[in-house]
Parts: structure tokens; C-alpha cells; sequence
């Protein structure tokens, strides 16, 4: 029976070659390079995202960062801001927004592993905080929201016919992989989700492995923020809100287990690709809202019950 890790990948991607084909023979073009190298673009963005929820929700403690659409919509509207449309502020934006995105990940990680507030509590009550201050903010200062054109090139222009994104993406995840399954740091999260009084008994310190798992879930929301202000040119309020459930979709089919203690990124990655292409087929097929929330959620049961097999067989 395919087990995790290396066959959670490969599945996905064979499920997205077979939809890739179908698109195809429905739709001649669906599958030609330019279309799939703008899936791909597509795809990153959600590929972040779901990294954000792989970390959290490998930390343990029913992990959940619902806070992660309005911390991609700080770091765009900050980043903005600072940039006002000039290169050479661009690397200032972007760090802002991810030190910003870092805070709310403190404070969450605060709620969540120093004072023992349910996570999906804490993310969505700090969620509501952050987009009523942005909203106050915005209508006070009415700040610049335009990206910068060197933010715009990297976030919607091609190298070599591969989007800049998709392989700055590419490069977070090399070192997401390494970082989760690899490092000190990666197995002591994972013992924390799996167990976290035989983590501390190990000489885990699991307040603080959380917490950092928080804020890099912040850090990186904010920074995804950013990159989608470049590729819709302007930031905007609610301009990460489309990414919250379905980054939480990405990191299950791909594999992490929703109990912790499991972070395999390379699945999630693959799932990002695999839902970006399945939301394509259907919307160039025009199939409505409804049709698409069916699809989803039965795509979504069926790898939580194999999952669930696996999971009873080991």
C-alpha cells in the first residue's frame, strides 16, 4: 500500500498529468505550456499558503492559522505603502510585511502555546483584529496601494517560460523541505505535534517550537500577500481572504495530519498544483459554484478516509 512521503507526491502529480489530458481532450489548449506555466503562477500562491498551515498544524494542539487571509492582506497594503510605486523601496516593503506578519504570528503563537487558547479561536479572533484595523487605517491614511514595477516583473513576468514566482517558490520550498523534515528545529515540531510531553521529557522546549511555528506561518502570509500585490498590481482589503479554506484544503490532501506531528511540504506543494488545476478545468468548463463546492469536498473525503486507512494499517 503507498504510504506517505514519497508516494503522497507522486500520486498528486499523476492525478494532475490525468487532468491535464482530460482538460485537453475537452478543451484543446488546456494543457499547452503557456497554460500550464500559468497554473503554475497560480499555484505558488497557494503553494505558500498551504506552508503555513503545514507548520501549524504540524505543531500540534488541533493547529489552525485562520488568520493567515488577513495577515497576506497586512502584508500587501503595508508593502505597498512603503514601496509607493518605486523599486528601489520594494525590498524594504516586502520586509516590512514580513516582520509585521511575524508580529501577528507571535501573538497567535502567544494565545495558542503560552496561555492555552484554542488555535482556531485565537487566529480567528486576531483575524478580526488585524482587518478592522486595516480597514480604519486605510480610510484614515488612504495610504498608496500600487505595486512597485519590479514587484509587478517578479510576480508576473517568466524566466525561460517559467514564472518568476513559480520559481521563487520553488527555492521556499527546498528550504521548507529541508527545514520541516531535516533540521533540529523540523523533528522537534513534529515530536511537539505528535507528543508534546515526550517532546519536553526529550528536552523539547514546545512553548517556544509553537510559537515560532506561528510566526513563520505569519511571516510567510504576509510575504505571499506582498507577491499578490504584484500580481494584481494594487493591494486591497480582502485581499487574502480567498486563501484561508483552501490552504487548510491543500495541507490535507497533501498529507498532514490534521492531529500533528506529520509536515510533509513536498505533498502539500503537490496539492497546491494538483487544486489549482482542478479549479481551472472546471471553471473553463464553466461548472457553477455549486458543481465546484461538491467536487471539492468529495476530493477532500476521499483523501482524508486513505488517510484514514493508512493511518489504521501502520
Amino acid at each position: 500500500m503507498m504510504r506517505m512521503g514519497f508516494g503522497r507526491p507522486v500520486l498528486l502529480l499523476a492525478l494532475t498529468v490525468i487532468l491535464l489530458i482530460v482538460g485537453q481532450w475537452v478543451l484543446p489548449g488546456f494543457g499547452g505550456l503557456g497554460q500550464i506555466a500559468n497554473q503554475l503562477k497560480i499555484a505558488a500562491f497557494l503553494g505558500l499558503f498551504g506552508l503555513c498551515q503545514t507548520v501549524v498544524i504540524a505543531a500540534g494542539g488541533q493547529g489552525l492559522d485562520l488568520s493567515v487571509g488577513a495577515v497576506a492582506t497586512l502584508g500587501g497594503i503595508l508593502g505597498a505603502a512603503l514601496m509607493a510605486g518605486s523599486n528601489g523601496m520594494t525590498p524594504v516593503g516586502g520586509l516590512a510585511a514580513i516582520v509585521a506578519g511575524s508580529g501577528v504570528g507571535f501573538l497567535n503563537g502567544i494565545g495558542v502555546a503560552v496561555l492555552g487558547v484554542p488555535p482556531l479561536v485565537t487566529t480567528l479572533a486576531l483575524s478580526s483584529v488585524v482587518n478592522g484595523g486595516l480597514i480604519v487605517g486605510v480610510s484614515l491614511v488612504h495610504p498608496q496601494n500600487s505595486a512597485s514595477p519590479g514587484l509587478v516583473a517578479l510576480a508576473g513576468r517568466s524566466l525561460g517560460g517559467m514564472p518568476s514566482v513559480a520559481l521563487l517558490w520553488v527555492g521556499i520550498a527546498i528550504v521548507a523541505i529541508w527545514l520541516l523534515s531535516r533540521s533540529a528545529w523540523g523533528r522537534q515540531l513534529c515530536r511537539t505535534g505528535a507528543n508534546p510531553v515526550t517532546a519536553r521529557l526529550s528536552g523539547a522546549n514546545t512553548v517556544r517550537v509553537r510559537v515560532i511555528a506561528y510566526m513563520l506561518s505569519g511571516g510567510v502570509a504576509a510575504f505571499g500577500g506582498f507577491l499578490l500585490t504584484g500580481y494584481v498590481g494594487q493591494a486591497f482589503l480582502g485581499l487574502g481572504n480567498a486563501y484561508v479554506l483552501t490552504s487548510v484544503v491543500v495541507a490535507a490532501i497533501g498529507g498532514v495530519a490534521l492531529a500533528g506531528g506529520k509536515a510533509p511540504y513536498a505533498g502539500v506543494a503537490c496539492a497546491a498544483i494538483l487544486m489549482t488545476v482542478l479549479v481551472s478545468l472546471l471553471t473553463a468548463i464553466n461548472m457553477g459554484e455549486n458543481g465546484r463546492q461538491i467536487i471539492f469536498g468529495a476530493t477532500l473525503l476521499v483523501f482524508l478516509m486513505i488517510d484514514r486507512r493508512l493511518a489504521k494499517a501502520s
